[in-house]
């Protein structure tokens, strides 16, 4: 689209060890992240049905060997409603891969509505300790017209590194886009130039 884009990992992604899966034993598999598909140290299930949070994840789903797969809207709570009006409690067991750290329990959820749930974490996350040098300068020099923000650890982290170099006059020339309030909150004591939501993959949208 003619844009110059740069990448900074907030959060370094490990891989954690999990014992094989039998995905026999489930009715549908959940992945709130691309991350925990990436994880999967062994293929899906052609006969299981996939329940993804959006299309980034649908897509390593189905590299994943992932062939039943229905993709929500985005976000955490349209995951939810989808699983909720397409599924039924007594269809089977769901099985959970997600990272350590969330933002929604979506095991307890489904629980609370009479779903039988197996919560296994196959990766956890390590902020990275400082700005690479690249992105510090392109900071420093206020080259940055808008940054992209999907979890609220990577908020919080990133609120850390820019207040630990001391870029907080920085933000005032840029455009903040964050994937939920949740996600905004940490950086509400930041002052930026302007805040919008935004739905992954429609990213596009949000750049004015």
């Amino acid at each position: 689209m003619g844009h110059q884009a740069s990448i900074f990992p907030v959060l370094n992604i490990v891989k954690k060890n999990i014992i094989n899966i039998n995905f026999s034993n489930y009715h549908s598999v959940v992945f709130t992240s691309s991350n925990a598909v990436l994880c999967l140290d062994q293929e899906g299930s052609s006969s299981v049905r996939c329940y993804c949070v959006g299309p980034a994840t649908a897509e390593q789903a189905r590299k994943k060997g992932f062939a039943d797969i229905v993709v929500a809207g985005g976000n955490y709570q349209q995951l939810k409603e989808t699983i909720l009006n397409l599924s039924d409690k007594t269809d089977g067991k769901f099985l959970y891969l997600r990272g350590q750290y969330i933002s929604n329990d979506l095991e307890k959820d489904l629980t609370n509505e009479g779903y039988q749930v197996d919560s296994f974490v196959n990766y956890t996350t390590f902020p990275n300790p400082d700005f690479d040098q690249q992105t510090l300068q392109i900071f420093k020099d206020q080259n940055i017209d808008l940054i992209f923000i999907y979890s609220t650890r990577s908020a919080e982290h990133l609120l850390k590194l820019i207040f630990n170099n001391h870029l907080e006059s920085k933000c005032n020339l840029i455009q903040l886009r964050c994937i939920s309030e949740n996600v905004f909150e940490p950086l509400k004591k930041v002052k930026w130039k302007n805040i919008k939501m935004f739905s992954p993959g429609n990213e596009e949208l949000s750049l004015d």
